[in-house]
């Protein structure tokens, strides 16, 4: 669960696990059972643990209960002796964790027992627990301190739809006017010799900044080809010098041989860019990584396609933690102001003056904010 917008090195001071690391738990014993119960879900639902994998094709899993919880709660049972794991238990749990978190929302102890789970769990390797989860914990705690799940909705998700119910799209049906439709008219093709533009479709460059020539390609971390991915055993190639088709994002070479080879393939009268320009290594990125990847990308499409309108969009990945997008309301350090100021003006020579507008409507509400005050 995001963090809005705050980096690993930028957050709160973590005072607190490094002094109490080492104490008993003073909560009561089914608090924090009920919190790993928590946890389970959190990371069940977190697109940031469901790290990236090669691209394969997936079955969109069912509505209102995903696949990766009925993999995980089995787990959960095993390890934690839960076979009897029961509908009134389970909204007990999440009544307790409820009331306990409002009394007592200590993000350190949340976060270590979080980490042993993603451990014992083995949802990725250690050092990949580690860091996601101080990414995050913050998060965890703020949101479900702040969540509309209650009790029956949050085990009608874990245990299936006798214990509760929980629709994600409830909150989003909308009333449709009397008037019936009007009825479908074929398309109409254009005339022959009609005008036609050429449209640049980018998308998804992910830049791996870290991106190491040799490397294992199929390395035990989400993302491989890198440093510390180490070398790939004797018996397969390692990461080749522009990409691999595994574990992998590309170096930056690939990404400007790509966009210089546009340039006679066009002309274009326009681009469609639409986001995702760092490289999915989510567990340890930090603001800097972020703007670094936004500005040293932008400036190779600046570069090679020169000045065809570009008209960007945002992805899922520019923020970090990743998917932190706040909404407006949301102030100070926790915002993403870093994010959209520096969009705005990496984007300015593209974008119409409306869409800087609404790229700076956080920053400009701030300041509305503040001379209220």
């Amino acid at each position: 669960m995001p963090r809005y917008g705050a980096s690993p090195r930028q957050s709160r001071p973590r005072s607190g696990r490094e002094q109490g690391q080492d104490r008993t738990f003073g909560a009561p014993r089914l608090l924090w059972m009920g919190l790993v119960l928590v946890l389970a879900l959190a990371l069940a639902l977190s697109d940031s643990l469901v790290l990236w994998a090669p691209a394969e094709a997936h079955p969109l899993p069912p509505q209102g209960h995903p696949a990766r919880l009925h993999r995980i709660v089995p787990r959960l049972r095993d390890v934690f002796g839960w076979g009897n794991l029961t509908c009134p238990v389970c909204k007990g749990l999440f009544t307790a964790i409820n009331l306990g978190l409002k009394k007592e929302p200590n993000v350190a102890r949340v976060g270590s027992m979080a980490i042993k789970l993603c451990n014992l769990l083995k949802i990725a390797p250690p050092a990949v627990c580690q860091s996601i989860v101080q990414l995050f914990e913050d998060d965890m705690v703020e949101v479900w301190r702040r969540s509309v799940l209650s009790p029956s909705e949050a085990c009608g998700l874990l245990l299936g739809s006798t214990c509760g119910h929980w629709d994600i799209f409830s909150s989003w049906n909308i009333s449709l006017p009397t008037v019936p439709k009007p009825p479908p008219k074929p398309p109409s093709p254009p005339a022959p010799g009609a005008p036609v533009s050429r449209v640049l479709f980018l998308t998804d460059l992910h830049w791996d900044h870290d991106y190491l020539e040799g490397m294992d390609p199929d390395c035990a971390d989400p993302l491989c080809c890198r440093q510390g991915s180490g070398l790939p055993p004797a018996s397969r190639p390692g990461a080749g010098y522009w990409g691999e088709y595994s574990k992998c994002d590309l170096p930056l070479r690939t990404l400007e041989s790509l966009l210089s080879g546009l340039g006679p393939a066009g002309p274009f009268d326009m681009v469609y860019w639409t986001g995702d320009i760092p490289a999915h290594d989510v567990w340890h990125q930090t603001r800097r990584d972020q703007l670094r990847a936004l500005t040293t990308v932008t400036a190779l499409v600046r570069k090679f396609l020169g000045p065809v309108p570009v008209y960007p969009a945002v992805g899922n990945h520019e923020s970090t933690p990743v998917n932190s997008f706040p909404p407006p309301f949301i102030e100070g350090n926790h915002s993403s102001r870093w994010l959209y100021e520096a969009m705005a003006k990496a984007w300015e020579p593209w974008l119409p003056a409306e869409a800087l507008r609404t790229l700076r409507y956080l920053s400009s509400l701030e300041t509305q904010e503040g001379k209220k005050r």
